[in-house]
């Protein structure tokens, strides 16, 4: 979940109180009955929204009768717009006394929280008042009380795998692993019209770069500017592809300041794309170079060979989960230092930056840049 220090704080030392006061009231059921109605709460994370849907998918073929309803944020709600195992949205910037009480008018049979950390969401799914409520028991958290049912969060497995248990503890059969996207015709339109409008050749390949990496006001996670602006050139230069550089509207100034430092022509469609936008502009591309974020789960997700940059991040716990996919570390050993998302080992560096994600040189990058872009090029020339 993204969320600010105060947040952090507020959800913290409100939140652990009133999850182990309200837990006093709750008693531990079994799951021995096939819900009508479900609730998954995932609150602002678009990559954990990503990867959760392997799990989300394996209950909706176990019951293919019941209603499948997401809480969550605006940008989740468009991501999963057009997805088959969603039913109705409810949008998490409901004002909190409408969405208790919607919550509770719904009637849900089962709550199934996907957030690691937040007790926000543990005492939304309190609030719901399904019988059978399932969460992650995480360590240090607290918020595991207010469930009727717990599956261990297991630091440095896999995200996939750790949603995976949930449907597992749910005797729901988990035979599919891959992720989806969804995203639509209109999406797929709006990409062809902007790639015309900005010259985008399509006979020569693209490459997709989303230099920003995670959490809004959070750049910790960023690879350093002046190395995505070698890296464009040397691309360009090596492979004469095109160069694409997308972001958030309030990440703009990132790719701006990329594309007037290069010595060739890129494209900023940072600030233009929604995330079904974003994701049609990924399945077109012949790869996309990512820090780790939402963005490089839906690029994984895509199909599209996608590279992840990883510093402060576990790899074996947030890496895209693609069989095309490289993965650059830093070479720190204190890297990595999060498992949850929010618990950095280190102060950031005068320009926003974690020092381990210096260390991850051009020429590593340049090197898995070759892996695919190497037998794409070949087999169009």
């Amino acid at each position: 979940m993204q969320s600010n220090r105060f947040q952090q704080y507020l959800d913290r030392y409100l939140g652990i109180p009133l999850c182990g006061m309200l837990s006093l009231f709750c008693r531990r059921v079994s799951v021995p009955y096939t819900p009508k109605k479900i609730l998954f709460i995932q609150l602002s994370a678009l990559g954990d929204t990503i990867l959760a849907i392997p799990m989300i998918r394996a209950i909706r073929h176990t019951f293919p009768d019941a209603e499948f309803t997401m809480l969550t944020s605006p940008t989740n709600l468009n991501y999963l717009a057009n997805c088959p195992y969603i039913d109705k949205p409810i949008s998490f910037r409901l004002p909190m006394y409408r969405l208790f009480a919607l919550l509770r008018r719904e009637k849900f049979d089962w709550t199934i929280d996907l957030e690691h950390w937040p007790r926000l969401s543990a005492l939304l799914a309190y609030m719901s008042g399904a019988p059978v409520r399932v969460g992650f028991r995480t360590k240090g958290q607290y918020r595991h009380f207010l469930f009727t049912e717990t599956v261990p969060h297991i630091p440095g497995r896999h995200e996939v795998r750790n949603f995976l248990d949930i449907a597992t503890q749910l005797e729901c059969p988990t035979q599919e692993f891959r992720l989806e996207v969804w995203c639509g015709a209109a999406a797929r339109t709006w990409v062809h019209e902007a790639l015309v409008q900005e010259k985008v050749s399509p006979d020569i390949p693209f490459v997709v770069l989303h230099p920003e990496a995670g959490r809004r006001g959070e750049p910790r996670r960023r690879w350093p500017q002046e190395r995505y602006v070698a890296l464009v050139d040397a691309l360009i230069s090596r492979y004469r592809v095109q160069i694409i550089l997308t972001g958030a509207p309030n990440e703009v100034h990132v790719s701006e300041g990329i594309a007037a430092r290069t010595k060739h022509r890129t494209v900023v469609l940072a600030g233009q794309t929604d995330v079904n936008q974003l994701t049609a502009l990924f399945s077109d591309a012949a790869l996309v170079v990512s820090g780790n974020c939402g963005p490089m789960h839906l690029a994984a997700a895509t199909g599209t060979p996608v590279i992840g940059l990883h510093g402060p991040t576990n790899t074996a716990q947030w890496g895209p989960w693609h069989r095309d996919a490289g993965i650059v570390r830093a070479a720190l050993p204190c890297s990595p230092c999060l498992n949850l998302g929010f618990e950095y080992g280190c102060q950031a560096l005068p320009d926003g930056t974690s020092p381990c994600m210096h260390t991850i040189e051009v020429a590593a990058v340049l090197q898995e840049c070759d892996r695919f872009l190497a037998p794409v090029l070949s087999g169009a020339s």
